[in-house]
This record gives C-alpha cells, structure tokens and sequence, in this order.
C-alpha cells in the first residue's frame, strides 16, 4: 500500500505575508452569507463524494444563519476546464479541483502529482507561491492513491511496453511521464475515455482506481500496472482576496470542515476501494500487475527526468525546496 500516514490530507494553515487576518475586519455579518461552490466531478465518484459531501453538509449544519454553501456539481455550473477562470472571475467563491488539470497555470501543484516521489502520498504545498496567483488552498482535500497504467491491448510489465500506445492523460506530469517511457501521451475528458477505448482510439488510460468503476472503464480494459506512476487528489480553493474579506468566524469554520473533511477522506477512499473497487476490477477479469521493487526501480530510473523537468517550470529552487520538504 502506498498510504503509511495521512496521505494528501494535511491541512494548510501557512498564511502567506501575514495578510490572511485584515486589520479592521468587520464583525460577523448579520445576513447569512452565501459562497457558490463547484466541482466537475459527478456522484458516481462514490468513493471520493462522500468526503466531499460531508464538507459541504458540515458547514450548512453548523453555519445556519452565517454561512450557507450553494453546491453545484458535475459540471452543472462549471465543468473542469471552466473552473479556475470561473474561480478567478467570481462565478463561483470556491471549488474543488484536481491538480491535474491546472499544474500548468500552478506549476507548483506538481509536488502532489510527481511519479516515485514518495514512499506514501505524503504531501506538503506551499502557498506562498498560489498567493503570487491570488489563489489559495484551504485543504489538500480529498485523498487519493497513485495513478496506475490501465491498458486494453497489452500488459505494461517494464518500461519499453509502453512504446507505440496511446494512452490518456489528465495533465502535464502524466504527458510527460508518458513521454519517457516512449509512449503517446493524449487529452480526453473523463466522460469521453470509455467511448475512446471502445472505439480504439487511445489503448489505455493513467489515473487512479476510483476513475474506472466510475466511468465504467473495466469493461473495456484488460490489464492493470499498479505502480506510482504519478498522484494526484481532489483540493478546495478560494481567491486569496476572497478568503481575506470572509469574516474570521467563516473562516474558522471552513478550517473546521476541511479538517473534518479531509479526516473523512483518510477514513473512508482507501478502505471503500479494498472492499469494493479491487474486487469489482477483479471480477471484471483485469490483471493486476504489481511491479516488483527491480522493476519499481527501471520504471523510476526512466521517469527521473520528469522531475528535473517540473522544477524548471518553477522560480530557482522553489522545485528542490518543495521535493525536499516531501521527502523529509
């Protein structure tokens, strides 16, 4: 298992250049306040929707007359390449989202997403470097096991295998993780991936096991390498403006859920996929190809580069920094 500790789940609470309590604040407001939330991801994620519902109900539960989340999911307001602009232009306050899909315009995210990074999923993100973005993460969110390399036309036993497959991807560290290891990397919605391996235009899929029963993808791929071939989690973000002018009494309570949320996280993905996703990929007839530590090695040895590039996407040594904090 790649879970010894907490995994992603470890609150934020590094507020950047002492700006996050604002001399003057006002009091409470008397009216209840209202903040839009979205997410793309739909309820068929039933092992990540029940941390991220528990956020949601926790604060309505105990915010009645302060604070009120307005929820929308499944794309229902904005779907997942909308959410960031929309996060930054105000059409929602907060969102939950998944690194993936926006380590390009936060290159620092790729701490969480980096392959062979860690011994478990422990993480540690900085947020002075959202903040340069007016961006920042409450939580880490909802944890999430490493993303593995799903595949319908053949095994992925050792590094070479991958050469000449087209396989699908969610962000930039997994193209590029693709990429070393000599195979095509492509961008597909995860609602459009069955269709794509049923049609036969990408041979397989990286991403982690919840994606596959929800998507429904096992019954169109036959094998399963296990290894960590990069990570990634679901996290809640605000505007570092908005989040200032909350008064502290919401702030404290959004602390509180995240928390709570992310205690909901640890608790419940991991054993709901040993009970109930590992078997279903099972039943399904897919095999299950767990690397051994050689061939852990020759697949990390291959991947190395990937870091190297990541962190010139990064300020000089703001990469070498976050690595070093999240291997410590």
């Amino acid at each position: 298992m790649f879970w010894k500790k907490s995994g992603f789940a470890f609150l934020v609470l590094f507020f950047v250049c002492g700006t996050l309590i604002t001399v003057g604040q006002q009091q409470a407001m008397a009216k209840e306040l209202k903040l839009i939330t979205a997410t793309y991801a739909p309820p068929a994620y039933k092992d990540a929707w029940q941390p991220l519902q528990h956020f949601i109900d926790y604060i309505n539960e105990h915010g009645k007359g302060k604070v009120n989340i307005d929820f929308y999911h499944s794309g229902t307001l904005l779907k997942a390449e909308e959410l960031l602009p929309g996060l930054m232009q105000g059409t929602a306050d907060m969102i939950f989202h998944t690194d993936s899909y926006i380590m390009g315009t936060l290159p620092i995210l790729g701490i969480l997403e980096l392959p062979f990074l860690y011994d478990d999923i422990e993480s540690k993100v900085k947020n002075e470097e959202l903040a340069k973005k007016n961006i920042f993460m409450i939580t880490a969110g909802i944890t999430l096991p490493p993303e593995h390399i799903w595949t319908n036309t053949r095994p992925i036993r050792k590094p070479d295998d991958l050469k000449g497959l087209r396989i699908r991807i969610a962000g930039r560290i997994e193209a590029m993780v693709i990429k070393t290891l000599g195979g095509a990397s492509t961008t597909v919605s995860s609602a459009e991936v069955y269709e794509a391996l049923q049609r036969g235009t990408v041979d397989g899929v990286m991403c982690y096991l919840g994606t596959v029963p929800a998507r429904s993808l096992q019954e169109k791929l036959k094998y399963v390498n296990k290894g960590y071939f990069a990570a990634y989690g679901e996290q809640l973000y605000i505007r570092l403006d908005k989040w200032n002018s909350l008064p502290p009494d919401v702030r404290k309570l959004i602390l509180e859920a995240a928390k709570s949320l992310e205690k909901q996280s640890i608790e419940y993905v991991i054993p709901y996929h040993e009970k109930y996703y590992w078997p279903l990929i099972k039943k399904a007839g897919i095999e299950i190809i767990v690397p051994t530590p050689n061939e852990q090695k020759m697949f990390k040895e291959r991947i190395k580069p990937v870091w190297d590039w990541w962190k010139g996407l990064l300020p000089p040594g703001v990469g070498e920094k976050a690595i070093k904090l999240a291997t410590e």
